[in-house]
């Protein structure tokens, strides 16, 4: 009788522990004891713990129950990029002006006139030593100013017949323009020699002295000089 009293006494203890396990699972059963700490003002005191050892659920009311698409406040703040910097622009170089050019200064012309006045043996048109010099000016001149165009004119005294004069003319202009084409480098095209025997006379054929300065030959070239 004994063994079967205990047996009934185990068999009924597990029936009321599971009982009281299976309230505990659906949440029926009130709280047994109670959280011995106590609020001090700032937090709310601890749930109750209930029969199954596990504390009531709460809910702390200083956490806002938000929603963000019911309460756009709830929602985070969006993370706005600082604006970019602009990079400084560099000031554009001062445009410096040029000083305005000056005035072109009047141009001063002068008018120059080289002479030649070769004398000559009787009835002879090689050139004499002493006027070798006379020439070479003459050529200087040409070379300086390329436009110029020189005529050269032969002249004898009035002895002996006019056409003979005339030719002998002639040959010592000739020999003249040679000389200046070959010894001076002046283009033969820039000089014409031209006889004109006794036609001009300078002095009086009268005379020894009037008919040496008679045999001669003569050059004349204006030109313009801008300085």
């Amino acid at each position: 009788m004994k063994k079967i009293g205990m047996l009934v006494f185990i068999i009924m203890m597990m029936a009321i522990v599971t009982a009281v396990q299976a309230e505990d699972r659906a949440g029926g059963l009130s709280a047994l004891t109670m959280d011995a700490r106590i609020s001090d003002g700032n937090a709310p005191a601890m749930a109750p713990v209930r029969a199954g050892g596990l504390p009531a659920i709460t809910v702390d009311e200083r956490i806002p129950n938000c929603t963000c698409r019911t309460d756009p406040s709830c929602c985070p703040k969006p993370i706005v990029a600082p604006a970019p910097v602009p990079e400084p622009v560099p000031e554009p170089a001062p445009v410096v002006v040029p000083p305005p050019a000056p005035a072109p200064k009047p141009v001063i012309i002068e008018k120059g006139r080289q002479t030649l006045n070769v004398e000559f043996d009787f009835d002879k048109s090689t050139i004499k030593k002493g006027y070798y010099q006379d020439i070479d000016n003459l050529a200087g001149v040409m070379k300086q100013y390329p436009d110029l165009n020189v005529v050269i004119e032969g002249h004898t005294d009035s002895v002996g017949t006019a056409a003979y004069n005339k030719k002998l003319s002639q040959r010592r202009a000739e020999s003249v323009k040679k000389y200046m084409v070959e010894k001076g480098g002046i283009d033969a095209n820039r000089l014409k020699a031209q006889g004109f025997g006794e036609e001009k006379p300078i002095a009086s054929n009268k005379t020894k002295e009037g008919r040496q300065q008679n045999r001669r030959v003569e050059a004349a070239v204006d030109y313009l000089i801008e300085k």
